[in-house]
């Protein structure tokens, strides 16, 4: 953060899954820390979308020093302001600490794990690296091997079959990774639709490289052929 605040430039932390850390690893926020090099450039972030499954409640927090973006942004709040009902529902919610840290979240944890893990796992089945994550709702996953041309027009192509199999998934592309063929997978659903997904992913693995292997184009793929729900 240092070179950045050497320049005057403002620094802000998304911390959007600060709750949704799994396994071993554990989070610190910027907020959780004795001094930062420029307060009033430092500004943080978190909405109750992520962490609390509350896509559709579209509620956010900022926290700044900032008395000048303070001021732009209550003027913004007075078109894009958090209805009063809306307000006293959250601050309810929250306001439940106890349930909160030793129900809600523990709960939350474990089931993302449980999660990742068996996509994880079968995404290894058909032979497709993920990147390594401790935290958030969602995967990488490199299907680069399974791509007909290394181009994003052919990451697009694979993107249309597999939703054309209710697989929705979505393509580097989308969020204009530099490096084709890698895909983001959320895993936060019921295990079930987990499974139902490696299934689709199974089969239609096993599709690509049966073509693969009659053209010459893929060797030594190994995957595993059992698909139980």
């Amino acid at each position: 953060m240092v070179p950045m605040f050497r320049y005057e430039l403002h620094v802000i932390m998304d911390e959007i899954y600060m709750l949704s850390v799994y396994g071993d690893a554990t989070f610190t926020s910027v907020l959780s820390l004795d001094c930062v090099p420029d307060p009033e450039r430092t500004h943080f972030m978190w909405g109750f979308s992520k962490d609390f499954g509350m896509s559709g409640i579209r509620v956010g927090v900022l926290y700044t020093r900032n008395h000048e973006i303070q001021k732009a942004v209550n003027q913004l709040a007075v078109f894009h302001g958090c209805p009063g009902p809306v307000q006293h529902v959250l601050s309810q919610f929250i306001s439940d600490r106890d349930w909160l840290d030793n129900v809600f979240f523990p709960t939350n944890k474990k089931r993302l794990k449980e999660a990742q893990n068996i996509l994880v796992d079968g995404l290894a089945d058909v032979g497709i690296p993920v990147l390594k994550s401790s935290g958030g709702l969602y995967v990488w996953a490199d299907f680069r091997k399974f791509l007909k041309s290394q181009t994003f027009e052919a990451e697009l192509e694979l993107w249309q079959k597999l939703l054309e199999e209710k697989l929705l998934i979505s393509p580097g592309k989308a969020f204009y990774c530099y490096e084709l063929g890698w895909f983001r997978l959320v895993f936060s659903d019921s295990v079930d639709k987990i499974y139902l997904c490696k299934c689709v992913l199974l089969l239609m693995c096993h599709e690509v490289v049966c073509k693969f292997f009659r053209k010459g184009n893929i060797t030594n793929h190994k995957f595993r052929s059992d698909c139980s729900l």
